[in-house]
C-alpha cells in the first residue's frame, strides 16, 4: 500500500509533469497557432507594376489588380481608336449579359463545376459531402457585388506578352461544341494576332480536371511567348484565394510547391508586405505542383510538361497562384499546347491518392516537424482503421486509439509506480540525511544522490509517463482538429462534429477566455468533465503522512481549472480523449497502488567482487601454502615431543 511519502511523492511528480505539458500546449498555442488572417490595405500601390498601371481599391475586382495588363481599356486607348501597330483586343464583355447564358455546368459524383464565359474562368466549385450532398461547401470566393466582368476568378490566364497580360480574363470567350463526355471548351480570337483555346475535363470520379491551352499564331511572322525564365509564355492561375471557410482551425492555410521530392510550405499568415508598399512575391522553378492548404480542402495545379515554374502574388487574404509554361517560339500558323491537372477537393488522404502520385503529400499535420508530422499521420492511420474496421463511429475510435495508447505506456507506468513505492520505502532514511545535513544541501543532495543510485531508485519515474505522452497530445492536438476525416465527425447526443468543440447549449452571453482568442459562449461539457476526472484523481490519493503545503494545494487544485481553460476551446475529439486517459488512469494506479510491496525491494545492492590482478592472486595463493605449511610443521612436532603439546 501507498504511504504518505509515496502519495506526496506522486502528486509532486505528477504536478511536474502537468506544469510542463501546460508550458508547452501554451507555448505551441502561441507560436503555431495559425494567425488571424491579415486583410489587405484599402489601397497598396504595386511596386512590381508594369508602367502606366492603374492601381484601384477593391481588391476582389480586376480593377485593383497590381498586375493590371496594358493591353486592357483600363490602361489603354480604346480598340474602336488603336493606336498604329498596337494588337486590338476585343472589347470588355458587358456586364448587362445575362449571367445564365455566360454560366456552363460541368459535374460528376464529386464536383459540381460552373464556368464563365467571360474569360473562360471557373465561377463555382462546389465539392459534393455528405448524404445527397447536404454537407456540400463551395470554394470560390464569391462577391455579389461584382460582375463576371470585373470579378476575380480561378484557372484565368496571364501571359508574358505585355499585348496580352490578362485581359483576357474579362472579355467573352465563345463556346465550342464537343463530343467528350464531361467537357467543356471555349475560344477567343485576338484578330490578325492569336487564337485561344481551353479546354476543361472533369474526370469521371476524381476530384481533378484536365485542362489544356492552346494557342495559335495568326501573324505573319514568328513570335516568341516569354522572354526566359523569368517570364513565362503564360501561367495558369488560381486566384483570389480559397473560400473553405476553415482558415482559424489547426492548420494554417499553406501555399505548397513540391521540387525535387520535397514539399515547401510557406504560410499565407506569414506572408508580410516588404515596405509595406508591395504585394508578397515568391517564385521555384521546375516544380512537380503547386498547391493551396486550408485544414480541409486543397487546389491544386500540376503541369504535364518540363521546364515549368509556380509563382506567388499578392497578400495572405487576395492572391495569384500561378504555374506558368516555358518560354517557346511559334510560327507563324502554328499552334502550341500545354496541359495542366487541376486537384479541387478535401485534404483527405485517399482523395490526395486518387489524384495523382505525391499529392497526399500536401497533407501535413506539422509542416517544420518531420517526425511529429509522421507520427500524427500514424495516428490517423491507426484511427480510422478503428472505424474502418471495428466500430463505425470516429468517437468510440477515439476511445480505442486512447486504450490503445494507455497499453503502450502500461510497461512505462508499471516501472514508473515501482520507483515510487520505492522511494516511499526510503523516506526514513531520507528524513535521517536531512535531519544530518541541515545546514549543507550540496551534502545532502549527494547522499540522497548516491542512496538513490545504491537502491535502484531513479526520482524522475514518476513524472516520465507522463512526459512521454506529451508528444501523443501533441500529436492528436493537430491531427483530431484538423483532419478531413473528422470534420462534422458525430459521437453521441449533442456531440456531432468531433472537430468542433461539442457545444452543450449556447449561452445568452458572453465572457472572455484567458489563453483563448475565442470567449466563452457556449457550455463545453467535455472540458467541464475532464476538470472534474482530474480533480477525482486527485482526491483518490490519501494523505496518510506529512499533509501538503498551502501552495501545493493550491496548485493542485488550479491544475485542473487552468488546463479545462485552455482546452475549452479545442477540438472535442481531443477532451474525448483526455478524459478517457484520465479515467483510465484513475483505475490504472488503482490497481497498481494495491500491489503488495515489502522493504527488501530497496535493501542495498551487493556489490560485485572486483576481479584481482595476477601477481595479487599469485601472493595470496602463496600465503595460503605457507600458512599450510606451518601447521603441518607444527602438527609433526606436537607428535614427536608430547611436551610440547603441552
Amino acid at each position: 500500500m501507498f504511504d504518505g511519502n509515496d502519495d506526496k511523492a506522486l502528486q509532486r511528480n505528477q504536478l511536474i509533469a502537468i506544469v510542463l505539458m501546460v508550458v508547452l500546449v501554451v507555448a505551441w498555442t502561441h507560436f503555431f497557432m495559425p494567425a488571424p488572417a491579415k486583410h489587405p490595405p484599402a489601397q497598396n500601390p504595386a511596386a512590381d507594376a508594369t508602367e502606366g498601371e492603374s492601381v484601384p481599391t477593391n481588391p476582389f475586382s480586376r480593377l485593383d489588380r497590381t498586375d493590371a495588363p496594358r493591353g486592357d481599356s483600363t490602361a489603354s486607348p480604346s480598340p474602336t481608336q488603336p493606336i498604329p501597330g498596337a494588337v486590338v483586343l476585343p472589347p470588355v464583355a458587358e456586364a448587362s449579359q445575362t449571367p445564365a447564358e455566360d454560366e456552363i455546368p460541368l459535374e460528376n459524383p464529386n464536383l459540381e463545376l460552373v464556368f464563365t464565359r467571360v474569360g473562360a474562368r471557373l465561377k463555382k466549385a462546389t465539392v459534393r459531402l455528405g448524404e445527397n450532398g447536404a454537407d456540400s461547401i463551395q470554394l470560390i470566393p464569391q462577391n455579389t457585388l461584382l460582375s463576371d466582368t470585373e470579378a476575380l476568378y480561378p484557372l484565368g490566364l496571364l501571359f508574358g506578352d505585355s499585348n496580352l497580360a490578362d485581359a483576357l480574363n474579362f472579355r467573352r470567350w465563345e463556346r465550342v461544341e464537343t463530343t467528350v463526355a464531361r467537357e467543356v471548351a471555349f475560344e477567343i480570337e485576338v484578330p490578325g494576332y492569336a487564337l485561344l483555346r481551353k479546354t476543361f475535363t472533369l474526370a469521371e470520379e476524381t476530384h481533378v480536371m484536365n485542362v489544356r491551352i492552346a494557342y495559335t499564331n495568326l501573324g505573319g511572322e514568328k513570335r516568341l511567348l516569354g522572354l526566359d525564365r523569368d517570364i513565362p509564355a503564360f501561367s495558369l492561375c488560381w486566384e483570389p484565394n480559397v473560400a473553405s471557410g476553415d482558415l482559424q482551425k489547426g492548420a494554417q492555410q499553406n501555399v505548397v510547391w513540391r521540387k525535387d521530392g520535397s514539399n515547401l510550405y510557406h504560410a499565407t499568415s506569414k506572408f508580410e508586405l516588404p515596405g509595406g508598399e508591395a504585394w508578397y512575391n515568391e517564385r521555384v522553378l521546375d516544380p512537380e505542383w503547386a498547391a493551396v492548404c486550408s485544414a480541409y480542402f486543397t487546389v491544386a495545379l500540376r503541369p504535364d510538361f518540363e521546364d515549368a515554374d509556380a509563382w506567388y502574388h499578392g497578400t495572405p487574404s487576395v492572391f495569384r497562384l500561378g504555374v506558368g509554361a516555358p518560354r517557346t517560339d511559334v510560327g507563324a500558323g502554328e499552334t502550341v499546347e500545354y496541359a495542366y491537372q487541376a486537384y479541387v477537393g478535401p485534404r483527405g488522404t485517399q482523395p490526395l491518392r486518387a489524384a495523382w502520385p505525391t499529392l497526399d503529400t500536401a497533407l501535413a499535420f506539422f509542416t517544420s516537424v518531420t517526425i511529429m508530422d509522421q507520427f500524427a499521420k500514424l495516428l490517423l492511420t491507426v484511427l480510422v482503421w478503428f472505424h474502418d474496421n471495428i466500430v463505425a463511429n470516429y468517437g468510440l475510435a477515439i476511445i480505442f486509439l486512447t486504450v490503445l495508447v494507455r497499453m503502450v505506456m502500461f510497461p512505462l507506468t508499471w516501472k514508473s509506480m515501482l520507483s515510487m513505492r520505492k522511494m516511499s520505502l526510503l523516506a526514513p532514511e531520507m528524513e535521517k540525511i536531512k535531519q544530518e545535513c541541515k545546514e549543507d544541501q550540496q551534502e545532502m543532495t549527494k547522499r540522497v544522490t548516491a542512496m538513490y543510485r545504491e537502491r535502484g531508485v531513479s526520482p524522475l519515474g514518476g513524472c516520465l509517463p507522463m512526459l512521454l505522452q506529451m508528444p501523443v497530445f501533441i500529436a492528436l492536438y493537430r491531427m483530431l482538429w484538423s483532419a478531413y476525416e473528422l470534420r462534422r465527425a458525430p459521437f453521441i447526443f449533442w456531440m456531432q462534429d468531433l472537430s468542433e468543440p461539442d457545444r452543450f447549449l449556447t449561452l445568452p452571453f458572453s465572457i472572455p477566455i484567458p489563453f483563448s482568442s475565442t470567449p466563452l459562449e457556449t457550455l463545453n461539457l467535455l472540458p467541464v468533465l475532464m476538470a472534474l476526472a482530474m480533480v477525482v484523481s486527485q482526491k483518490l490519493m490519501p494523505m496518510s503522512g506529512p499533509a501538503q503545503t498551502s501552495q501545493q494545494k493550491t496548485m493542485m487544485t488550479i491544475m485542473p481549472v487552468f488546463f479545462s481553460v485552455i482546452t475549452y476551446n479545442m477540438a472535442s475529439g481531443l477532451n474525448l480523449y483526455i478524459l478517457v486517459s484520465t479515467i483510465l488512469g484513475i483505475a490504472q494506479n488503482y490497481f497498481i497502488r494495491n500491489i503488495p510491496m515489502d522493504a527488501d525491494a530497496v535493501q542495498p545492492k551487493k556489490k560485485p567482487a572486483r576481479p584481482r590482478h595476477f601477481y595479487d592472486a599469485v601472493r595470496a595463493k602463496q600465503r595460503e601454502i605457507n600458512k599450510e605449511v606451518r601447521k603441518r610443521k607444527q602438527r609433526e612436532r606436537r607428535r614427536k615431543d608430547p611436551k610440547d603439546s603441552k
